[in-house]
């Protein structure tokens, strides 16, 4: 995993670099069909810049959001496996190791386990384990992690019942990741009647080409299909925008 200057953990660099590759090819593939299908003209690949911008744009936000919830999850999972270590007697500082040793038999070395690998090495070399915990939420810019790190801080500092922390956290955050669960069970059906909608346009035009040719060609090649042409696409595409917008979820 790529470092900043600054020693911190990028936020999953060789993922990134693959959605906005791919937001890049649908970019071009959308311009393809828009000048094929709405203009019937080379020219029409002029919308290029602003599809590939728009959707690597997109699906570097939407990666980065799912890689912000896997590692809610993760945590969420880890500070499971923190309680049962405390629950067998052990301190929190050794329940940190033992916990990662789950977290690693179920995740490898990922991301997760190399930003958990860099908080076991602070703690070895003599930082305390609510500054290895601050650390870790710093570089992974996990809002939980955030959140537990600062109640751990307190918590240490005033004499708190650190494992009751931990126990309460858990479930908050176990709860929480249920809740999103449901929500996206419950769009499920939504999010692909909004990808079909998507592609009607399209396959209507694709249709009519193929199964009716000369039917729009009053529409191609004259300025003023063009201009009615690039008026529906800027509809469209708002329309596309606004369903992205209501169907996305946060909690």
């Amino acid at each position: 995993m790529k470092r900043k200057d600054n020693g911190k953990l990028l936020l999953g660099i060789p993922e990134e670099k693959k959605d906005i590759a791919f937001g890049a090819g649908k970019g071009f593939f959308l311009s393809v069909l828009i000048a094929w299908l709405f203009y019937q003209d080379i020219r029409g690949m002029l919308w290029a810049p602003a599809c590939i911008f728009f959707l690597c744009k997109k699906e570097k936000k939407e990666g980065m959001e799912r890689r912000k919830e896997k590692l809610g999850r993760q945590f969420a999972e880890f500070l499971g496996f923190l309680e049962e270590a405390l629950a067998a007697g052990y301190s929190l500082e050794r329940a940190v190791f033992e916990a990662g040793k789950g977290m690693k038999a179920s995740y490898g070395e990922d991301y997760f386990g190399e930003l958990l690998s860099a908080m076991q090495r602070k703690m070895s070399v003599g930082g305390t384990v609510e500054e290895a915990f601050t650390e870790f939420a710093e570089r992974s810019g996990c809002e939980e992690a955030k959140d537990f790190a600062e109640v751990l801080y307190i918590a240490k500092r005033t004499g708190g019942a650190v494992r009751q922390v931990v126990t309460n956290t858990e479930g908050i955050l176990s709860r929480k990741q249920e809740t999103i669960r449901q929500i996206r069970g419950t769009l499920h059906s939504r999010l692909y009647e909004n990808s079909l909608m998507k592609c009607m346009p399209f396959a209507m035009l694709l249709y009519l080409q193929v199964g009716m040719p000369g039917f729009l060609s009053g529409l191609y090649h004259n300025l003023l299909g063009n201009v009615l042409m690039t008026v529906l696409l800027l509809c469209y595409m708002g329309l596309c925008i606004a369903m992205d917008t209501i169907s996305r979820v946060t909690v």
